[in-house]
C-alpha cells in the first residue's frame, strides 16, 4: 500500500455517493468514540491526535468537543465527506480540529501523532494488515491506537446477506431496488444504542445501509484474528469493549463483578451459576473467548500500544495488558 490512491474506484465512489456515517452538517456530532476514549486515555491535553478515516467528522468533532485542549487532524479521501465535516466544524466552533484529504496506505503525512483513532475502517481496507503498519508509522515513539472493528460471529449472518447483494448487483441490478426486494436494511441499534447515532433520518439510515451492504471491502475479525493484525508493530493490544445489537459493553478482564462504566460481570454473561463459576475460574484469555462465544458481538474495540503509551491509559487498559495482551498470543 504505498500508491497515492490506496482504495479501489468503486469504494472511493460509494462514499461520495453515501458520505458517512451521517450525510449532513445539520446532524449533532456522535459521541461514542469519545465516550470510549475517555474511558482509555488518563490525559489528553497537548496531545496530537488523527482520525484516520474520519468520514464526515461527526465523531471527530464529538472528540475535538470533548477534548478542547487536545489538537485534531481528521483524514478521509473522500471530498464530499470532508465538505460535510469542515462544516459540521464551523457550526460547532470547533477550532482544535483540522482536515486533510488522503488515505490510509497512500502518501505519507509528514508528521506523527500521540494517539491515533481510527473506528470502522481498517476493516475495509484493501490490505487490513499494511494499513496497520502506515498507521503505526505516524506515531510517535510512546504513541496508541484506538480502533474498532466488525466482529465476525455477530456479523455473520449480514456479512452473507451483502455477499448475495453483490454477487446480485454483479449483474447490473439496481442496488437500492436489490436492498428493498430482499428487506435489507441496517438496524440503527445494531452496533449499540444511546450512542451509535444522532441522527435517525431516513438520509441517515440510507448511509448506514449503503454503507453495510454495497461497500466492496469487509473484513471480519474476532480478537485473536484483530492482534494478528497488531503484533507485528505493537508489543501490546487490550479488547476494550464490545458491541450488539441495543448493546454495549466495556471489557475489564481484571475485575468481572465490577458494573462501573457499564463494563460486562460475570452474571452478564452467564445467569447460571454453575457456568459463571466455571467462566471465573478461566484464566483471562480463555475468558475473552467466552465472552465472545456468549455475547456474538457485532463489533469490538481494540487499543493498542508502544513505548511508554500505557502510562497515558486507564488502569483498566493497564490490568488488561498484563492479564490478556492480544499481542502474545496464546493457545486454545
Amino acid at each position: 500500500m504505498t500508491t497515492e490512491h490506496a482504495y479501489p474506484r468503486d469504494v472511493r465512489d460509494l462514499y461520495e455517493r453515501f458520505p458517512y456515517p451521517l450525510p449532513t452538517p445539520a446532524a449533532e456530532p456522535i459521541f461514542d468514540t469519545a465516550i470510549g476514549v475517555d474511558l482509555t486515555f488518563t490525559d489528553l491535553d497537548g496531545a496530537r491526535v488523527l482520525d484516520a478515516g474520519c468520514g464526515t467528522g461527526h465523531r471527530l468533532v464529538g472528540m475535538a468537543l470533548q477534548f478542547p485542549d487536545t489538537s485534531f487532524l481528521g483524514l478521509d479521501f473522500s471530498a464530499g465527506s470532508l465538505a460535510v465535516a469542515r462544516e459540521l466544524a464551523r457550526r460547532h466552533g470547533c477550532e482544535n480540529v483540522a482536515f486533510e484529504q488522503g488515505e490510509i496506505g497512500g502518501a505519507a503525512l509528514g508528521r506523527r501523532f500521540d494517539v491515533i483513532t481510527s473506528t470502522g475502517v481498517i476493516h475495509h481496507l484493501p490490505d487490513p494488515a499494511a494499513g496497520v503498519t502506515w498507521l503505526a508509522g505516524h506515531l510517535e515513539p510512546d504513541g496508541a491506537m484506538y480502533t474498532w472493528f466488525y466482529h465476525l460471529y455477530g456479523e455473520y449472518d449480514r456479512l452473507l446477506e451483502r455477499r448475495l447483494v453483490r454477487l446480485l448487483a454483479g449483474g447490473d441490478a439496481d442496488a437500492g431496488q436489490l436492498l428493498r426486494d430482499l428487506s435489507l436494511s441496517l438496524s440503527m441499534a445494531r452496533y449499540g444504542s444511546g450512542t451509535s447515532h444522532s441522527d435517525v433520518s431516513d438520509e441517515a439510515h440510507v448511509a448506514a445501509t449503503a454503507d453495510a451492504y454495497l461497500h466492496p471491502i469487509v473484513n471480519a475479525y474476532d480478537f485473536d484474528a484483530v492482534a494478528g493484525l497488531f503484533a507485528p508493530a505493537f508489543p501490546w493490544a487490550v479488547a476494550t469493549g464490545v458491541n450488539w445489537q441495543d448493546g454495549s459493553g466495556v471489557i475489564n478482564v481484571a475485575d468481572w463483578a465490577d458494573p462501573k462504566y457499564g463494563a460486562i460481570t460475570a452474571t452478564t454473561l452467564f445467569a447460571e451459576p454453575a457456568a459463571r463459576t466455571a467462566f471465573l475460574g478461566l484464566d483471562p484469555r480463555s475468558q475473552l473467548r467466552c465472552l465472545e462465544l456468549a455475547l456474538r458481538p457485532t463489533g469490538f474495540t481494540v487499543v493498542c500500544g508502544r513505548g511508554a503509551s500505557l502510562d497515558r491509559c486507564a488502569t483498566r487498559i493497564q490490568r488488561g495488558a498484563a492479564l490478556a495482551n492480544l499481542c502474545r498470543g496464546g493457545e486454545d
